[in-house]
């Protein structure tokens, strides 16, 4: 489980693109510390082709938003 990282609350690469990803492309504001995380398991899964055109795939995204504010030192362009 490359995408859990170090330890809990800290952040992943996978877990930025994530966020910044769906971000971007779909609107949606997701939690540094565990939806987040399970995004970018999701898209690491899908990307390793774990899911086929066949099935359907469901995020629920369960809130926790307002966490990014403890998190925008990530987030920031330089």
């Amino acid at each position: 489980m490359a995408n859990v990282g170090p330890g809990y609350g800290l952040p992943t690469p996978g877990m930025v693109d994530a966020l910044t990803l769906v971000a971007r492309t779909e609107g949606l504001l997701l939690d540094p510390v565990y939806s987040g995380k399970a995004m970018a398991g999701m898209i690491d899964a899908i990307g390793k082709g774990k899911f086929d055109d066949k099935e359907d795939v469901v995020f629920l995204h369960t809130g926790g938003s307002t966490a990014l504010f403890g998190y925008k030192h990530l987030f920031m362009k330089a």
